[in-house]
């Protein structure tokens, strides 16, 4: 198969397009042709060396955590899939190694579901990771109820635009944070109100948020616990080994709450996905396609923003 190896850390030019063997699968797992595979920040990230305290001494040999392809083997084990089902999912590409930046990919029953009927290959591949990113932060750590005020920053990023979807499909009052330029787009997701950084500082509003969505990492907690109600969450998705460590026994001794939110692939949760995108609440949002050997230009348009939504490798 062709896939993209990470052949040390370093800039772009360590990635080169090249011919590997496919993947052999166990007993319980699924072999998956690729049809597309998202960009994420996660990925230049790894390739840069930035997260060599998660990664170890080398890089995963292929990049890539989200994708949707169609089930090509399945293993022994596997009953809720067969060959030819269409299917999207995530995978944990600091424990596997060897992600979606190929041909085919192998993966657990928990990585994976059966892709939403209306969506195309790459709209469903840039779903997995920043919508379960979204419900997660949400639902499993600020366990935002009904009715909440929110506020996302970074609000039509990759992360942000599916959160804002997804606060709007549980029933969240939603504010999102964003530029001049992409206030039209916000506002096509579904906020309720958008602040558009650029004319106004969110934290000299006097408007207070029961959940406070950080997609970017630029609102430190320090500075919004202002506008965060008494008993309010604050959650992130800027990981860092101080944050790791320190904030767990932090949040002992204070009523306002600084959470980390570390996406975790989960088959329950990406159903959950997967009915709000059939129902028409939720969305990929893919903002431009590569193909394969343009993945350079993909990861640094991802590495220098200042786009919508999200980036797709077309495989």
């Amino acid at each position: 198969m062709k896939a993209i190896i990470t052949k040390a850390y370093g800039s772009v030019d360590v990635l080169s397009v090249e011919n590997v063997d496919s993947p052999t699968i166990q007993e319980d797992e699924i072999l998956v042709q690729v049809k597309a595979a998202s960009i994420n920040p996660l990925d230049w990230r790894i390739r840069s060396g930035e997260m060599k305290i998660m990664t170890g001494k080398t890089p995963p040999r292929i990049l890539g955590s989200d994708y949707a392809g169609v089930v090509s083997k399945i293993g022994k084990n596997i009953h809720k899939y067969k060959v030819g089902d269409e299917v999207f999912g995530l995978l944990d590409i600091v424990k596997v190694k060897e992600g979606t930046y190929a041909e085919y990919v192998k993966v657990k029953e928990n990585d994976i579901n059966i892709k939403p009927s209306n969506s195309s290959f790459e709209e469903a591949a840039s779903l997995p990771l920043v919508s379960l990113t979204s419900y997660q932060a949400f639902v499993n750590i600020a366990k935002a109820k009904k009715g909440n005020k929110v506020l996302i920053n970074g609000c039509s990023g990759g992360v942000g635009s599916a959160a804002v979807q997804i606060a709007k499909a549980l029933g969240y009052k939603t504010t999102g944070i964003c530029s001049t330029k992409n206030v039209d787009f916000a506002k096509s997701l579904g906020a309720d109100h958008i602040i558009d950084y650029k004319k106004e500082n969110v934290l000299n509003r006097h408007e207070k948020y029961d959940v406070i969505f950080d997609t970017v990492g630029n609102l430190k907690f320090s500075l919004s616990k202002n506008i965060l109600e008494s008993k309010g969450t604050y959650v992130t998705t800027a990981v860092t080994v101080p944050a790791m460590i320190f904030s767990p026994l932090a949040n002992i001794f204070r009523s306002k709450k600084y959470k980390l939110v570390v996406v975790k692939p989960n088959t329950e949760d990406l159903t959950r996905i997967k009915q709000m995108v059939e129902d028409k609440e939720l969305k990929g949002q893919v903002s431009k396609i590569f193909n394969l050997q343009e993945v350079k230009e993909a990861q640094l348009m991802s590495q220098n923003g200042g786009f919508y939504g999200k980036l797709v490798l077309k495989v």
